[in-house]
């Protein structure tokens, strides 16, 4: 078993292959790249692996599959197990995909020139989701409250006209602590028009906004806060923003079609997932040499601490952005503690650019001084920053997580660790206020 794997995935804007295409394999709106050859005008497709002591490159080419290096992605037999665990888990994260967004589109319609302003009510996953859309788009109409910090709360509301501003409160169970201290804060001077509602159906909160004449939106009882991005609680906030959410759907449909596959080779969420386990590593970087995705860095810690952090397992994961982090990370990563796995994302369209050239150049002699360190790495290359990307990126990494928790016996659905602290905190009000 090899520990150190370079898995280039490519992130194509288009699905069609033109010309200049040719020598990649096609995985979704993700490709492997590959060289052309023919056996006996035969064409295979083979994975061919360059192996050091700790260091494999992954290049798929046409030629004999049946010498194929698929053993180092595990056998099928351990994916199809994995699919079947996760099926039974009854989790709808990408049943969801597939859900009409009409009624989302229609009422965003109605309320868009309404209102310049969408402010987010919610914390963690509730949250983390509208913050990484917001500044991946570089939008500034969809802002998120997600802190009791005063300062940090006084500086939002100042920011905008709280009439033209529609609040969305965001809390499947309805009771968050923090979201209900904000939402109640405000609620007496915002009108019931300009608040909207995304909860389970039967919660306080739900019950609320029947009784206040308050738009609701569903959400939905089989998905977790943490993979709730791509369902109304992500989607709502969006669509009113004016973000293009059918093109990130779209995208994430595509990226689910390949994760469900019961093929190793074609599995891109079960290869990374095998060999972030097979590394052995405990904490797991994520390099993105890509400003847009800063904040998916954000989105990504909760994905893998909150679900894989459990019964003394888990992977510590520690979101960087490069090149800006080589100052000050990439030390310990380099010559500390022999713990880290690096998953770097390289974004290609800035190769256009002298400064963006620059910056990817950093990063591949940042991948090559580890790899030489016996550090190892992977490498995810983008071809764009499009909404279909961002969309294909969600889900494959809900799915690395998902079936990192099937090889661990993990559970990554539930959160026990912290309910102690919550109903703590909500005992100690209670003495406060009595």
């Amino acid at each position: 078993m090899i520990s150190m794997v370079l898995y280039v995935l490519l992130c194509r804007v288009t699905p069609a292959c033109p010309e200049s295409d040719k020598g990649k394999h096609l995985i979704g709106d993700i490709s492997l790249t590959r060289f052309q050859t023919s056996w006996n005008d035969q064409t295979k497709l083979l994975l061919i692996i360059t192996k050091t002591k700790t260091h494999a490159t992954i290049t798929v080419m046409n030629f004999d599959f049946t010498h194929t290096g698929a053993k180092e992605f595990g056998e099928n037999k351990e994916l199809e197990k994995a699919l079947k665990d996760f099926e039974k888990r009854g989790q709808g994260f990408l049943s969801e995909l597939d859900k009409p967004v009409t009624e989302w589109v229609k009422f965003a319609n109605e309320k868009r020139e309404d209102y310049d302003t969408v402010v987010v009510i919610g914390v963690g996953g509730s949250a983390l989701g509208a913050r990484l859309l917001s500044d991946y788009f570089d939008n500034d109409k969809l802002l998120v409250l997600d802190t009791l910090d005063p300062y940090a709360v006084e500086k939002v509301l100042k920011s905008v006209n709280m009439v033209r501003t529609l609040w969305v409160v965001v809390s499947k169970s309805g009771g968050t602590l923090e979201t209900m201290t904000i939402k109640n804060l405000l609620e007496p001077g915002i009108p019931a028009k300009n608040w909207v509602v995304v909860s389970e159906e039967g919660s306080s909160l739900w019950e609320w906004a029947k009784e206040k004449g308050v738009k609701a939106f569903g959400m939905p009882a089989s998905v977790g806060g943490r993979f709730s991005i791509l369902t109304a609680v992500g989607m709502v906030p969006a669509t009113i923003a004016g973000l293009p959410i059918d093109k990130i759907i779209s995208g994430a449909q595509k990226m689910r079609e390949k994760c469900l596959s019961a093929n190793t080779e074609e599995n891109p969420a079960w290869q990374l997932a095998h060999v972030i386990q097979s590394s052995g590593k405990k904490q797991v970087v994520h390099w993105a040499y890509c400003s847009a995705l800063r904040t998916f860095g954000a989105w990504w810690t909760q994905l893998v601490s909150e679900s894989l952090g459990k019964e003394l397992k888990g992977l510590t994961p520690i979101a960087a952005v490069g090149p800006t982090d080589q100052h000050s990370l990439l030390q310990l990563v380099a010559e500390g503690p022999d713990d880290f796995f690096n998953v770097f994302v390289k974004d290609n369209s800035v190769n256009r650019s002298p400064l963006g050239k620059m910056m990817n150049i950093e990063l591949i002699a940042t991948a090559q001084s580890l790899a030489e360190l016996k550090r190892p790495s992977c490498t995810v290359e983008l071809r764009g920053r499009d909404a279909k990307t961002l969309g294909e990126l969600i889900v494959l990494w809900e799915m690395v997580v998902a079936f990192l928790g099937e090889i661990n016996n993990i559970n990554v659905f539930n959160q026990p660790g912290v309910e102690r602290g919550k109903v703590l905190t909500k005992e100690m009000l209670e003495e406060i206020e009595n």
